[in-house]
């Protein structure tokens, strides 16, 4: 097993210089687990539902919005999880929108000691969809703005695709290794590189989606175990390091439960420059948990930005005879 994960680790850093772009990454990535790594899939011991939104730069016109709806389930007797996941996002006022459609499988083996091992895949459904009406090319516009006939922009001598809606096939694997107090895991996501473009090109040309490589590792430290009636207080750090081709960010912070009140405080960094101060807040109902989060955008951009806004919520349903048995640090997802 040591060398299984020698290897795995290996391979994310001989890869990192042959993949290109960005994905969607949470501030709230404990709120957004089938986001992260597909191997979260049966995190509780019953049925999870998950629900985000996140508003970026609402400052700035055309701000970019996305959702994600998930619902993941653990199966005891075939040590499996099974998860189906719904993420959506439109940038540009909806010039260009995205949806992806994913079913995941997780199995978890038992390990020597108290460590276990989850292995997920997922396989998902996307497309691409671009309102070509809204795009303003280079003949449309002169040094004062757009050039404009009875108050209409002109039209463009550019060429639109054949067609507007792209869809593919997209597929994802990740493993979680831990025990009681840690957790590490791995994630590739867009193994197989699918073509999300609006142009038909031939295999020399083709613009496959980049790989998506996330590792994240967390500890869990437990102050107050509670009870029936009051939940557990624990802090939980945590670093998440996401690299898609030439871009790199970086999350790190904790998550502290108090009861059933939810601080946490992160700072995002990119490697070129610190990007953003995360700070959320929320309360852990149980089984419904809710938090919102705030990214203080503290690089060049500033603060006409108008930051980045974000609501998390988990509805875990729980199974009292098997909660009891559950020896593992994610309580952070949960």
């Amino acid at each position: 097993m040591k060398k299984t994960i020698s290897l795995l680790i290996i391979l994310f850093f001989a890869s990192i210089t042959l993949i290109k772009a960005q994905d969607l990454v949470f501030s709230q990535f404990y709120n957004a687990p089938l986001v992260i790594n597909p191997a979260f899939a049966g995190n509780s011991t019953a049925a999870q539902f998950s629900g985000n939104y996140r508003l970026q730069w609402p400052g700035l016109p055309e701000a970019y919005e996305s959702y994600a709806i998930g619902y993941n389930q653990y199966f005891r007797r075939a040590n499996s999880g099974l998860g189906f996941s719904m993420i959506s996002d439109k940038s540009g006022g909806g010039t260009l929108q995205h949806l992806t459609f994913g079913a995941t499988y997780m199995y978890k083996v038992v390990l020597k000691g108290d460590y276990q091992l989850k292995i997920g895949v997922e396989a998902a459904l996307g497309q691409n969809r671009l309102d070509w009406n809204k795009l303003v090319f280079g003949d449309q516009i002169s040094t004062s703005g757009p050039i404009l006939v009875g108050g209409t922009p002109i039209a463009s001598s550019e060429i639109p695709p054949d067609n507007f809606n792209k869809t593919y096939l997209d597929i994802s694997t990740g493993f979680l290794i831990y025990n009681k107090s840690w957790f590490a895991g791995m994630t590739m996501k867009h193994m197989n590189t699918p073509d999300t473009g609006f142009i038909t090109a031939n295999n020399q040309n083709r613009l496959g989606l980049p790989v998506l490589w996330n590792m994240h590792i967390g500890y869990q430290y437990v102050f107050d175990i509670g009870n029936k009636q009051v939940k557990p207080s624990f802090v939980s750090p945590s670093l998440l390091v996401a690299n898609q081709a030439d871009f790199w960010q970086v999350n790190a912070g904790a998550y502290v439960q108090l009861k059933s009140l939810i601080l946490g405080a992160y700072f995002r960094h990119t490697l070129q420059n610190t990007d953003a101060l995360i700070f959320s807040t929320g309360v852990n109902l149980d089984p419904l948990k809710i938090t919102y989060s705030y990214d203080l955008t503290v690089s060049g951009l500033g603060a006409n930005t108008g930051g980045s806004h974000e609501i998390g919520i988990l509805y875990t349903l729980t199974n009292k005879r098997q909660e009891s048995k559950i020896n593992d640090c994610f309580m952070l997802f949960r």
